[in-house]
């Protein structure tokens, strides 16, 4: 009898020990983020790491496209091209011109490159074929933001891109009009 009543004992120090424990834990947590600097360094730290991870993965899916399934095909001078996104970040850190592009631009505002790879197109296009790498006209998919006074005052704008999601990869579907020109440097006359 003595050994149940040690036993039970023992359990019940080792369930209040495990308790204190968890709640120690917790404070201790709650206390890192309601430090102020440690806990909002360590909160950016952990935030921008997972940030530059996620955009590393779709920057590297974005560039094993470059094919369309079979039963899929562009009408008149619609053209698929792969959506091949930025490079933002390099070893976890965001690459500068992530954040300072040309002009107003900025490439965080265009997380899409660009310079695509035709995947399909239509009956109707002529000037381009598949396999070839273009420039698209990315002034086409400007929209101006206006939904506050300082969004008008400033000139702020996003891109809207075509963007379609087939079987799990993504393409952009533009007309011939949106693209600029032929990059492609593997092309020999």
């Amino acid at each position: 009898m003595k050994k149940e009543t040690v036993t039970k004992d023992l359990e019940r120090i080792k369930s209040r020990e495990a308790t204190e424990l968890g709640v120690q834990d917790f404070f201790t947590k709650q206390s890192k983020k309601n430090r102020k600097v440690s806990g909002l360094v360590d909160d950016s730290t952990s935030i921008l790491k997972e940030e530059g991870n996620i955009k590393q993965a779709m920057y590297d899916k974005s560039m094993q496209v470059d094919f369309l399934p079979d039963h899929i095909k562009p009408i008149f001078s619609g053209v698929f091209l792969s959506a091949r996104r930025n490079k933002l970040t390099r070893n976890g850190l965001f690459l500068p011109t992530s954040s300072f592009g040309k002009g107003s631009d900025t490439d965080m505002d265009v997380d899409f490159s660009d310079t695509q790879i035709v995947v399909a197109c239509g009956a109707n296009v002529s000037q381009v074929t598949k396999g070839q790498e273009v420039v698209i006209n990315m002034d086409n998919y400007k929209k101006r933001l206006e939904s506050t006074l300082a969004q008008k005052l400033n000139k702020e704008f996003h891109y809207v891109l075509p963007i379609v999601t087939i079987e799990g990869n993504e393409y952009l579907y533009v007309t011939e009009r949106d693209i600029k020109y032929i990059s492609d440097s593997r092309v020999t006359e």
